[in-house]
């Protein structure tokens, strides 16, 4: 079943794309404590949103999205501009069984590695932690447990950094 093909925003927006529910944490977070702090940082350039494949589960005449956060929040927007609905976006069409949490889990570290100066990273952490259980942190890292050294490695920050971090006025 795995495809590839492009499709623009405009009919995007008007497919019922829904976020599939092993990947709904990650955009829960991305949602709540990443985008308020980097919405700018998109408005400015919309690239990545374009040229990232994007995976989608089809079940049931619905579209489950599994990643590419900003543009679950693009083709959900009321107020998007004309030459934005004409883009055309990579698509990938994967069978539920073949969904891994590596693909948006490391997409989330990359924006919160990209950054991480903007945003309340040990927030972050904790609620990563908190949305990880063991199994989770098996197959991501080998695992039991997701440590603050190993969340410092994947966003390229020490240790030091973190504990000196102050929040962002997040909570």
């Amino acid at each position: 079943m795995k495809s590839h093909k492009s499709l623009s925003i405009a009919k995007l927006q008007t497919t019922s794309v829904l976020i599939f529910q092993d990947a709904l944490d990650l955009f829960n977070i991305y949602t709540c404590y990443i985008r308020p702090f980097i919405a700018e940082s998109f408005k400015l350039e919309h690239s990545a949103v374009w040229t990232e494949t994007t995976s989608f589960i089809k079940e049931d005449k619905k579209w489950f999205q599994v990643n590419n956060f900003e543009l679950f929040h693009l083709i959900k927007s009321p107020s998007i501009d004309f030459n934005a609905l004409r883009q055309e976006v990579p698509v990938k069409y994967i069978l539920k069984d073949d969904f891994s949490l590596n693909l948006c889990f490391h997409e989330l570290i990359e924006l919160i590695a990209l950054h991480n100066k903007k945003l309340d990273i040990k927030l972050i952490y904790r609620q990563l932690k908190t949305i990880l259980d063991k199994q989770m942190n098996q197959q991501l890292f080998g695992k039991n447990i997701f440590a603050v050294t190993k969340f410092c490695e994947l966003i390229k920050i020490n240790e030091q950094t973190y504990h000196k971090r102050r929040p962002t006025g997040v909570s």
